[in-house]
């Protein structure tokens, strides 16, 4: 079954666009895991893949273009990036928080001729590859796309191009909520049924 748009083509619940792949995903692995008390992204899941392989697995099997978002000093999980062949992104200033990793990798972006970006985290890796190839099907230079289940908001969000300027003025730890809160109007809500968006690895109890 397709997705289910709310807000837009409300006459037409079903509305399935063209898939859009002229933008990408960016895979946001720059944080410092203080509330799992260790280097989370490399732990290994039951099922011997680690958070992050598992979420490059689902980015890749999607077919979107995609990079992944690291701090510079990050040196082990560079490494293991450049062992992956990934694309990578390098910040410097992740000690400041989620909004400020956002506003330099879409700096770092936006001379390319993208469309839109995803804003994916590293610690949501169990979201169905299906998912995020579904959700670009909506994406546009003028749109931000959510992903909503059961009623509540999730992840990635995407942006459209009209909206880097304001991703790149972003600074402290709240993500880009006020971005989205700021153009509301332009905010299509797809209701799907992949309840991994919600679910993300913040504690070392929340690994299954």
């Amino acid at each position: 079954m397709p997705l289910k748009e709310f807000g837009n083509h409300q006459h037409d619940p079903y509305y399935y666009p063209m898939n859009n792949q002229s933008g990408l995903y960016i895979l946001l692995a720059a944080g410092f895991s203080r509330r799992f008390g260790s280097p989370k992204l490399l732990h290994k899941l039951p099922s011997g893949n680690s958070i992050i392989n598992t979420a490059i697995d689902a980015l890749t099997k999607s077919g979107c273009d995609f990079a992944v978002v690291v701090r510079e000093d990050d040196a082990a999980l560079l490494a293991h990036l450049h062992h992956l062949n990934i694309n990578t992104v390098k910040v410097q200033n992740a000690e400041q928080g989620l909004s400020s990793v956002i506003a330099e990798a879409t700096e770092a972006l936006s001379s390319r001729a993208t469309d839109w970006i995803g804003i994916c985290l590293a610690d949501m890796p169990y979201i169905q590859s299906q998912t995020l190839t579904d959700l670009t099907s909506y994406a546009t230079p003028n749109a931000i796309i959510r992903p909503c289940y059961q009623g509540k908001p999730g992840h990635p969000v995407l942006f459209g191009r009209d909206y880097f300027g304001e991703l790149t003025k972003l600074a402290g730890d709240d993500g880009a909520k006020s971005v989205i809160k700021r153009f509301s109007e332009a905010l299509r809500r797809i209701d799907i049924e992949d309840s991994m968006v919600l679910y993300d690895i913040d504690k070392p109890e929340r690994v299954r």
